[in-house]
């Protein structure tokens, strides 16, 4: 049997031990953080190993059954905005279509650990997705609440791999109601993507991919889709945890980019706010992102300070045509992943990227999950 592991919560501190808990801490309802998880991989042994997810074991948490579905390592391809080269982190190569996978692996291999075969979810889409696929490997029963107006081909997703879906009619927050109302009733175990630190553990593995493909000399920037957060936390966490092993030198400026419509963040941040009011959740393309503040809020504006970062939001035009764009790159991504061009077009024009300067966008998510949204579009 591996070693327990060990929990604390990220406001109040309070210590918390492996076994079963509520999805946040008891005492002051902040989400929960993994103690002691260092980085203590060499490059040396880490050079001749599979391209995949597991590569950095030593900088995971160890499991006696690890649930894979052949996470491969995704690639870094090069494309322009506007005569700027950037490098695009193609994760909707992931086996769901999204990066959501990195996350799901180490949450359902924690949840398979400590005996657990029932649980319940809420997501938008792609979460949804990734529970369900890797609930289905790990024999795990999983039932997933997502707003009834997700992608139609997330849903299709969530049932194919066996999840019950329970769709709810409203905007996304009234998924997350319907479930808590469920746990309250039931006492079902909540694996939420959104709470447990276990998934930001598995999305860390960005930065290192990133760090390890660009040989350990890091980008200046990286630009990432924001609702959540879980990107930009994961990518903190390992850049991080790379510079405090003396592997990295520095950690990039992180940069947060949001769909006007949602910009709790953006708010916030501009106002030097230590937390997010939650706003109005509104219909926007970029469904993945359509969440009224992130669950991990003072984390993800701590992260962005502490980097140097900013946050910038993208009208629904510009998300649309950042579709066509991409597209005209050879890139077929969801709306979601699609503010990253005109959010980068922003940065540009603001002057906050330099000329040379090394930039990482992630595209989060495949086209093809809402291609019946994008059809309907264009028509």
């Amino acid at each position: 049997m591996v070693k327990s592991l060990r929990f604390c919560c990220s406001r109040c501190d309070a210590q918390f031990g492996d076994e079963p808990q509520a999805h946040a801490c008891p005492h002051c309802s902040g989400p929960l953080a993994l103690e002691g998880q260092p980085v203590t991989f060499t490059l040396e042994a880490i050079a001749n190993r599979p391209a995949n997810l597991w590569r950095y074991a030593e900088a995971l948490p160890a499991f006696d059954e690890p649930i894979s579905l052949g996470e491969t390592v995704t690639p870094l391809v090069p494309f322009e905005i506007g005569g700027s080269q950037l490098l695009a982190k193609c994760e909707f190569n992931c086996p769901t279509g999204s990066y959501k996978d990195r996350g799901a692996a180490l949450l359902m291999s924690h949840l398979v650990q400590r005996g657990i075969t029932t649980v319940v979810e809420d997501s938008s889409g792609n979460a949804g997705a990734a529970m369900a696929a890797y609930a289905a490997r790990a024999g795990i029963d999983i039932t997933i609440f997502c707003p009834a107006s997700a992608a139609a081909g997330k849903l299709v997703q969530i049932q194919t791999y066996g999840a019950t879906l329970r769709r709810i009619d409203g905007p996304r927050p009234r998924a997350t109601e319907a479930l808590l109302d469920h746990v309250q009733a039931t006492g079902a175990t909540y694996a939420s993507h959104l709470w447990h630190p276990l998934f930001v553990e598995g999305v860390k593995t960005m930065a290192f991919e990133i760090a390890e493909q660009l040989d350990w000399d890091p980008p200046d920037v990286v630009l990432c889709p924001v609702g959540a957060g879980s990107i930009l936390l994961g990518l903190h966490l390992g850049f991080d945890q790379l510079r405090q092993a003396g592997i990295v030198a520095r950690v990039p400026r992180l940069v947060a980019v949001q769909a006007a419509s949602n910009a709790a963040l953006q708010r916030a941040f501009a106002a030097g706010a230590e937390g997010v009011e939650p706003g109005e959740t509104k219909p926007t393309l970029a469904e993945g992102i359509a969440l009224p503040a992130p669950a991990r809020d003072r984390e993800v504006l701590a992260g962005l300070r502490e980097t140097g970062g900013t946050v910038v939001a993208v009208e629904e035009e510009q998300i649309l045509a950042g579709v066509a764009r991409l597209g005209r790159c050879g890139l077929f991504v969801e709306p979601t992943s699609a503010v990253i061009w005109n959010g980068f077009e922003q940065l540009r024009e603001d002057g906050y990227v330099a000329a040379g300067e090394t930039v990482v966008a992630v595209l989060s998510g495949n086209g093809l999950k809402a291609a019946q949204l994008l059809a309907d579009r264009s028509s």
